[in-house]
């Protein structure tokens, strides 16, 4: 497959520019989604999945998509790695030190509405097996289809709309309880 973007093809032609580019668009969703699987440094991850992603990006041959993909694949591979490095199983970051740089641009009134946001939007994603919360943050937080999200996690596209079915009516019902 060619890639089509011309963002991307400048990115891989070397264009600093085109790569700071990338790195504006796919870095916040890389580091929201490392935030909520409980990495230690997010942003730190993050630039540990866009160096691997620079150092191979002379041979990614596909289309935007493929290469959200494929950099959401890379972080979720340097995910588990740090989480074997450390020993423990995956889990989120508690709920204080996820939610503390939300709504940092607005005021007192906005910063806090968000904040709790995230807060309860963290605690609802504890209510979900690892594998239901590594679903819903790939689709959503990363925008990944079905097709990409089972790339990622080694499973079929059917596998995973059932997963997030099951996970989004558990969500529903925890945000019901509350």
């Amino acid at each position: 497959m060619a890639i089509l973007d011309p963002v991307l093809l400048a990115a891989q032609g070397g264009d600093e520019r085109a790569w700071a580019q990338i790195v504006r668009d796919l870095g916040p969703r890389v580091v929201g989604y490392a935030r909520a699987k409980g990495v230690v440094d997010p942003e730190d991850l993050m630039q540990e999945v866009f160096l691997a992603a620079a150092q191979r990006i002379g041979r990614f041959d596909g289309s935007l998509d493929d290469f959200r993909s494929w950099v959401f694949s890379i972080a979720h591979h340097k995910m588990v790695d740090e989480h074997r490095r450390r020993a423990r199983g995956p889990h989120l970051v508690p709920v204080e030190a996820a939610a503390h740089t939300a709504g940092a641009d607005d005021g007192p009134a906005e910063s806090l509405i968000a904040r709790e946001d995230v807060r309860s939007s963290l605690r609802a994603l504890e209510e979900l097996s690892p594998v239901e919360r590594d679903v819903v943050l790939l689709r959503v937080v990363a925008e990944l289809d079905s097709e990409q999200v089972g790339s990622i996690l080694d499973k079929r596209p059917g596998t995973i709309r059932v997963i997030q079915s099951r996970a989004l009516d558990k969500l529903k019902q925890v945000v019901r309880e509350r």
